[in-house]
């Protein structure tokens, strides 16, 4: 499908995973909004659209900080109709949860939770308003599983999970569409997804309004089971 007058706002556009999205969705009409914490990156992702002939514009924003979140989302309601948020951005703590320190807890925490959920109540009153919106929350399979060595990671992806499926009871009246993505190891090696399916993959998913997106058949039957039978989950 073509996004052409769409207006996607995709946190974490810096470098990786949203990077490869915004440039995605540029290429397939779409005007892309770009949010992350890196001017450098931003600035870098936006020279990829352009030189294809895309349209973007971006902002500097941390998740972590309720002023800058603030000051996007101003920015954002005085000129840009957003249609589409994917809360992209985030954070991976790989240590030991004893290793791990109070202030990394509450950094991932507010990156990867509170950040997208105070992103999201700033803007859902313009999607109402205007009649449509979708909000795209991006997981991982260690919501569902946890790993070992990624406890504070896994619980914050527990969270979006938990999320994804509150803000789609809270928004069931609403024109607002929720979608929660699964997301596995994306990059080009073996037994990895490769960026550009997981970006094909996300857009069929938006084209047919799915509330769960996983990136294989396998892969969410796996989570499945593990849901029915956590015991499973234990096994090493």
């Amino acid at each position: 499908m073509g996004f052409t007058g769409w207006t996607f706002l995709i946190t974490g556009a810096s470098q990786g995973i949203g990077r490869v999205l915004a440039v995605h969705f540029a290429r397939r009409g779409a005007r892309v909004i770009l949010a992350a914490r890196s001017e450098e990156g931003l600035s870098e992702t936006a020279t990829m659209i352009r030189d294809g002939g895309g349209q973007c514009a971006w902002f500097a924003c941390d998740l972590r900080d309720r002023d800058s979140i603030k000051n996007l989302a101003s920015r954002l309601t005085a000129g840009e109709s957003v249609r589409v948020l994917i809360n992209n951005a985030a954070d991976v703590t790989s240590k030991r949860f004893l290793d791990t320190s109070i202030e990394e807890i509450e950094s991932l925490i507010r990156t990867n939770v509170t950040g997208p959920l105070e992103l999201t109540r700033l803007l859902a009153p313009g999607m109402i308003e205007r009649g449509d919106g979708i909000v795209i929350n991006v997981s991982s399979l260690a919501g569902y599983k946890a790993n070992p060595r990624q406890t504070v990671y896994s619980v914050s992806k527990t969270a979006v999970n938990g999320m994804s499926r509150a803000l789609e009871a809270e928004f069931r009246d609403t024109p607002i569409h929720v979608m929660n993505v699964a997301l596995s190891s994306v990059g080009e090696q073996p037994n990895q997804v490769p960026p550009d399916r997981y970006a094909r993959r996300l857009e069929r998913a938006i084209a047919r309004g799915e509330r769960e997106v996983f990136l294989s058949l396998s892969t969410k039957w796996l989570m499945r089971v593990y849901g029915m039978l956590p015991w499973l989950a234990r096994l090493r």
